[in-house]
C-alpha cells in the first residue's frame, strides 16, 4: 500500500507539475513568438534607418560638392569681377588723364585765339586809323552867291 501510495502521489506531482509545464511552456512559446515578431519589427526598421542614413549621406556629399563648386565658381568669378575692376579703373585712369590733358590744351588754345582775336582787332583799328590820316582831307567847296 506504500507503494501504492506512493505511485499516486508521484503521479499527482507529476500530472500538477506537468500541467504547469505545458502552461510554462506555452507561456515561453507565445514569449518567444512576440520576441522574434519584435525582432522582426526592428530588423526592418533598421533597414528603414539604414537607407534612410544612406539617403540623406548621399543628399549630403551632393549638397557639399555643389556647395565647394559655388565657392570655387563665386571665387572665379570674384577674381574675374576685380580684374575687370582693375582693367576699368586704369582705363579711366588714363581717359581722366588724357582728358585733363586736352582739356588743358583747349584752355591754352582758347587763350591763344583770344589773344590772336586781340590783336587782330588791334591791327585793324591801327590799320583804319591809319587809312584815316593818310586820306586827304577834300576840301569842301563853298559856293558863293
Amino acid at each position: 500500500m506504500k507503494k501504492t501510495l506512493y505511485f499516486i502521489i508521484v503521479t499527482l506531482t507529476l500530472t500538477t507539475s506537468a500541467c504547469t509545464e505545458t502552461k510554462k511552456i506555452a507561456e515561453l512559446q507565445d514569449q518567444l513568438r512576440r520576441q522574434e515578431s519584435q525582432i522582426l519589427k526592428e530588423r526592418q526598421e533598421n533597414a528603414e534607418s539604414s537607407s534612410l542614413r544612406f539617403s540623406l549621406e548621399s543628399q549630403y556629399k551632393k549638397k557639399n560638392e555643389d556647395y565647394i563648386k559655388c565657392q570655387q565658381d563665386s571665387k572665379e568669378t570674384f577674381e574675374a569681377i576685380s580684374n575687370k575692376y582693375n582693367r576699368l579703373l586704369d582705363d579711366y585712369t588714363k581717359l581722366q588723364t588724357a582728358y585733363k590733358s586736352l582739356n588743358d590744351a583747349y584752355e591754352t588754345s582758347k587763350e591763344n585765339a583770344a589773344s590772336v582775336i586781340m590783336e587782330l582787332e588791334e591791327r585793324t583799328r591801327q590799320g583804319k586809323a591809319e587809312a584815316n590820316r593818310a586820306k586827304p582831307k577834300a576840301k569842301s567847296k563853298k559856293r558863293r552867291r
